[in-house]
């Protein structure tokens, strides 16, 4: 015969009910936040984002008849930066360009990095970025406001604006200063997929096209005694494929001076591209810049002599064609991030006779 269960006292009777009106006041989210506390550490606080924008609007005319004067917008460059810890950093560069007569936009991701920064001899990035062939590509970016002139040397245009460089490739880049030179000497090496030079399906788009990995190294002197001088030289190379025939070598050596100070500027950069297919001649290309610019208060002067002798049987960019020009023009900068900017130039190109134009640009920082 089983024996009746023995009655709970009515003070532990008690205590039952007020545990289970506790335990169901309590939302379920509360509950298992209080239980999470014990099993994992508390989260750091969200990084800083940091964000800039980066825009121009533009005017131009020539004296071609085919082309009427007009007004444009420059690209506008969003610019973000965040410290994620005491090492690591992230930085995205996103560029929009649309039509003054239309709300039609096209976006690209120009950059986007992942930064390690072990000390002043490593930094280590991945990610996309600007390749440091030569200065220029990895001195100014998307924002036109810190270029003194309008538009860059025609050997660093970029990709979709008739460039013959790599000047964006995805990757891994390390930079930082060479152990015992007191800073003085810099270094870059950098490994990626290499620039596509033929239409590929979006399937496709970011892959590299064969095995090989492009490659870029360069070193840089900054003299100490010099403050805004620097000397450097770089080489990249890489393997292109060429549909079923033998991949062509690609390489492009680089080497420029410069002295950049508040006041004045002085830069100048010459690069020659070989190209090289087996049971083939080879192609060798040439391209440079001279710029100067001295500043008188918020006024600053400035002058390019812009070269580019592009051998016209030479695979992916002989129908870029050869051009050399002349620019004069001034800045103005009236407050602090807007600039105005006024230019000659005197173009004459393969494609065209000699021809002038004047250009001038707003360009602003928010």
């Amino acid at each position: 015969m089983q024996r009746p269960a023995h009655p709970l006292p009515r003070h532990a009777l008690a205590g039952l009910l007020l545990t289970t009106l506790v335990a169901c006041a309590i939302p379920p989210a509360a509950q298992a936040q209080a239980a999470d506390q014990h099993d994992m550490p508390a989260r750091a606080p969200r990084p800083e984002v940091v964000i800039h924008a980066f825009g121009s609007v533009d005017w131009a005319a020539t004296d071609r008849r085919e082309t009427p004067q007009s007004f444009g917008l420059g690209q506008f460059s969003l610019f973000v930066t965040a410290a994620l810890n005491e090492h690591v950093s992230v930085l995205a560069e996103v560029v929009m360009e649309g039509s003054g007569a239309n709300t039609r936009v096209v976006t690209d991701l120009e950059r986007l990095q992942l930064t390690y920064r072990l000390d002043d001899h490593l930094n280590l990035s991945a990610g996309r970025y600007h390749t440091g062939i030569g200065y220029y590509n990895a001195a100014f970016h998307h924002g036109s406001y810190f270029e003194v002139p309008i538009g860059r040397p025609r050997i660093f245009a970029f990709e979709d604006e008739g460039g013959v460089l790599p000047v964006h490739e995805v990757g891994l880049s390390a930079r930082g200063a060479v152990p015992g030179t007191d800073s003085a000497l810099r270094y870059v090496a950098e490994v990626g997929n290499g620039r596509r030079w033929t239409d590929v399906d979006d399937a496709e788009e970011g892959r590299d096209q064969n095995a090989a990995k492009s490659t870029n190294v360069g070193l840089a002197l900054r003299p100490e005694r010099w403050r805004g001088a620097e000397v450097g030289a770089s080489f990249y190379r890489d393997r292109v494929p060429i549909g079923t025939r033998p991949a062509a070598a690609h390489q492009i050596a680089a080497a420029y001076a410069v002295y950049r100070t508040p006041s004045t500027e002085i830069m100048a950069e010459w690069l020659r591209l070989a190209h090289r297919i087996p049971a083939s001649p080879r192609y060798i290309n040439r391209g440079g810049y001279v710029q100067a610019s001295r500043a008188f208060g918020k006024v600053r002067p400035y002058y390019r002599y812009d070269r580019l002798d592009i051998n016209p049987q030479t695979p992916f960019i002989g129908s870029f064609g050869s051009s050399r020009a002349h620019l004069l023009g001034v800045r103005l900068d009236p407050a602090d991030w807007i600039g105005l900017k006024a230019q000659y130039e005197r173009l004459h190109d393969d494609h065209v006779d000699e021809s002038d134009a004047i250009h001038v640009q707003l360009v602003f920082v928010f």
